[in-house]
């Protein structure tokens, strides 16, 4: 079993020994040039972020390495570990303190937005806070939609991980990676368009679209694009479909 510090080593070994860039992996994986750098030599994102496990067997597969990874650090020496757990229970001391001020900051706001928003969205504003103070940062789009009472235009989406996702798009030409826990939910609001370059783990998203459900069976998909007019995949309206 290796674990991900080496594998990262052994990825770049064999990079460099193919003559590939960083940029030539990207084009072929769709993983960003910088966490491509970081699952090469960045220790401490190999260790703490959940998603280095999935993004490096993506990088083996693809430089065709044959050896087993192991997903945690359990063999880690006994000292690193009395100092990472040392080091966590200061964090959640620090988080503990910050999550008291927000909690009663939270339940001030979360009471005047359900008065104000429609009875759909109420789920969404808790999950949305408890996204802001997690670990992650994603798009959040807490605003009610405006439509044309004339003509119904769709300017957002629902996104809900049914288990970890991770995504690269392109919302109305800005780069965004989103990532997502299990069980959780966002919106992306657009004015123009969404490209979505890639979404690892796809058959575990489930995808809104003017309140049609839309769900993948592949694990990864590449160039989805979603307008005012539905989820364009491979030249179908999925949303349409799905109606």
């Amino acid at each position: 079993m290796t674990d991900l510090i080496t594998a990262g080593k052994l990825c770049k070994e064999e990079r460099e020994k193919r003559g590939l860039s960083r940029e030539e992996v990207h084009k072929v994986t769709k993983i960003p040039i910088d966490i491509i750098r970081r699952l090469e030599e960045d220790e401490n994102y190999l260790r703490k972020d959940p998603y280095a496990y999935f993004l490096m067997k993506i990088l083996m597969d693809y430089l065709q390495l044959d050896i087993q990874l192991q997903k945690d650090f359990d063999e880690a020496p006994k000292k690193t570990k009395k100092k990472q757990q040392k080091d966590s229970q200061e964090k959640e001391n620090i988080f503990i303190r910050f999550f008291k001020t927000m909690f009663v900051f939270s339940l001030s706001s979360l009471f005047v937005m359900l008065n104000f928003s429609e009875k759909k969205e109420e789920k969404n504003d808790l999950e949305n806070f408890f996204a802001l103070i997690g670990d992650y940062t994603v798009e959040r789009n807490d605003l009610p939609v405006v439509k044309n009472k004339s003509s119904k235009k769709v300017e957002y989406i629902g996104l809900k991980a049914k288990d970890h996702v991770w995504i690269t798009a392109y919302i109305d030409g800005n780069e965004k990676v989103i990532k997502l826990k299990k069980g959780q939910r966002i919106n992306l609001s657009f004015k123009d368009k969404i490209k979505f370059e890639t979404i690892g783990n796809a058959n575990s998203l489930v995808l809104i679209f003017d309140n049609k459900q839309v769900d993948f069976e592949r694990k990864v998909i590449h160039n989805l694009f979603v307008d005012s007019e539905g989820v364009f995949y491979n030249g179908y309206n999925l949303a349409k479909e799905e109606s």
